[in-house]
C-alpha cells in the first residue's frame, strides 16, 4: 500500500491522506508519485525490502500470507506514527 499526506495550503479538502491499493505491478507506484507531485503531498512508500516473510510468501502462499501482512500492517502503524510524530515540529 502507498499513501500521499497532503501537506500543501493549496489542498482545499479535509483528506489527510489517500491510500492506494492494488497487486504487485500494478502501478500503484507510480500513481502515488504523480499524485504527490501534483497535489504538492508528502509521499510514504510501503518498506517491502525489509518484510523477512516476503520471499518465503511467494513460495509457499497459503502459509506464509498471514506472517506476510501482519508485518506490513505493523510497518505501516510504525510509519504513521513517526509521520506523527514529525509534525510535532513543523
Amino acid at each position: 500500500m502507498t499513501e500521499i499526506s497532503p501537506n500543501s495550503s493549496a489542498f482545499s479538502s479535509p483528506i489527510n491522506y489517500i491510500a492506494i491499493e492494488g497487486v504487485i505491478g500494478a502501478g500503484k507506484t507510480s500513481v502515488a508519485s504523480l499524485l504527490s507531485t501534483r497535489l504538492n503531498a508528502r509521499l510514504i512508500l510501503e518498506n517491502f525490502e525489509e518484510n523477512p516473510y516476503l520471499e518465503k510468501f511467494y513460495e509457499k502462499p497459503s502459509e506464509y500470507a498471514f506472517r506476510t501482512q501482519i508485518f506490513f500492517l505493523i510497518e505501516r502503524y510504525t510509519q504513521l506514527q513517526q509521520l506523527n510524530q514529525e509534525e510535532l515540529f513543523d
